[in-house]
């Protein structure tokens, strides 16, 4: 039965978005329509229809190979002592430590790679071609098609900058979307990550190129396209050449992958330290009147409806809710960082293995309250006079972007 409560999911999810739509006339429901047909389709083929399926398991573990090759150059620099923390006898501080350089060093060796793949303009190409293919099945814009494209390789910033000399005419619409489904998504490094932290590979690869979708459908939703004139149907990716070769091109890469992993490195201990400080305070407070609880608990329970809704077990839910507010109050890593010890038995608690997936794939994307930063400082720095337009709308993009990987994880609770 709670399989099923995930179709429930998925109509509250869209009523909500239809409730609160700018123009509810103005709504594109063959967009909508044609965009949930092909969230399906592409669901099952990477987690249901055999031979797809292992297919996508297959690449799952390719992304598996490509820490491993990380790691060794990780042992070559710091030996294999250190690379493994074989000198640290508890196993938790070990897997702690182990953290910071496997994941480190896999952002980096990635990021060197996706240069490689930039200066042989390998990734230009498969971002145009799944833009004209967004472009013409679902009616987007040149430049939203692009972007939204993107998203589901690069970072949020990333892949609005594909589209910088578009980004001062955009329509409402146009920004919203490409807003959204970028904070609806993760980057090739952040997927890299989250393999290295123990997360199955195919399940993100799967909520990343979901929600990518649903970001589009979601946004199209609550602002619907009202500017038609103004719309360009071609546009290009805008990358300036900035190696000389392909050794310089992956220079570039591994610097912007050292820094990449030193701010993810940085933003977890300060996520989790600013966690703790606030969990101390609510500790004190709530010690006065005989009572105990961290800030994730209490809100976990507003999301525990939720988490029933895309079909887990109520007695589940406060796992769920618990995480989905941590992703929404800190980030996705710390969430990430409770659920793959609970994936693989090692948690706190235990969940069913369909949970599991409904969870990975809820919690799959940039979309929580550090993302507003990066949004207005990165997008209004390309884009100086809307600026002010951007900050207005990046809260509720952000909350949109959470409502597109619910749906996801619905559709995918529906196929396990």
């Amino acid at each position: 039965m709670d399989r099923y409560i995930g179709i429930l999911g998925i109509i509250t999810i869209i009523g909500v978005g239809v409730l609160l739509s700018e123009n509810r006339r103005k709504i594109s429901w063959r967009l909508v329509g044609i965009g949930l047909t092909f969230n399906v389709i592409l669901g099952l083929l990477m987690l249901k229809i055999p031979g797809t399926s292992e297919a996508f398991a297959a690449l799952a573990k390719g992304i598996n190979t490509l820490v491993d090759f990380s790691l060794d150059g990780a042992e070559a620099v710091l030996g294999p002592t250190i690379t493994h923390g074989t000198f640290i006898k508890d196993a938790t501080a070990q897997r702690e430590f182990i953290f910071a350089v496997h994941i480190g060093f896999a952002i980096i060796f990635v990021m060197g790679l996706i240069s490689i793949l930039y200066y042989f303009g390998l990734i230009q190409r498969l971002v145009n071609v799944m833009g004209r293919f967004l472009s013409k099945t679902l009616g987007l814009s040149g430049p939203e098609s692009l972007s939204c494209a993107a998203a589901a390789f690069v970072g949020q910033v990333e892949c609005q900058l594909l589209i910088k000399p578009y980004m001062a005419n955009l329509t409402k619409s146009e920004l919203f979307t490409t807003m959204t489904c970028a904070m609806a998504t993760i980057s090739g490094s952040a997927l890299v990550m989250y393999v290295g932290m123990g997360m199955p590979g195919n399940w993100i690869i799967a909520a990343s190129f979901m929600s990518a979708l649903n970001g589009i459908i979601m946004a199209k939703i609550f602002v619907p396209e009202t500017e038609h004139e103004k719309l360009l149907t071609n546009a290009q990716c805008a990358i300036p050449e900035e190696s000389v070769n392909v050794f310089d091109a992956a220079h570039h890469g591994v610097t912007v992958g050292y820094e990449i992993a030193v701010k993810v490195v940085t933003m977890v201990a300060f996520a989790i330290a600013f966690m703790a400080m606030v969990n101390f305070g609510l500790g004190k407070f709530l010690a006065l009147f005989g009572m105990h609880a961290q800030i994730q608990d209490i809100f976990a329970y507003p999301f525990m409806p939720i988490a029933w809704l895309l079909g887990v077990p109520w007695h589940e839910c406060f796992h769920i809710g618990r995480l989905m507010a941590t992703e929404l109050l800190f980030n996705e890593v710390v969430s990430y960082g409770e659920l793959a010890p609970v994936i693989h038995g090692a948690g706190a608690y235990v969940l069913a293995a369909r949970t599991q997936l409904i969870a990975t794939v809820a919690l799959c994307g940039f979309a929580h309250l550090g993302s507003l930063g990066i949004n207005i400082g990165g997008l209004g720095a390309m884009a100086p006079s809307r600026k002010g337009e951007i900050a207005k709308i990046a809260f509720k993009s952000m909350m949109v972007a959470n409502m597109a990987t619910w749906l996801s994880a619905a559709i995918c609770g529906l196929m396990f």
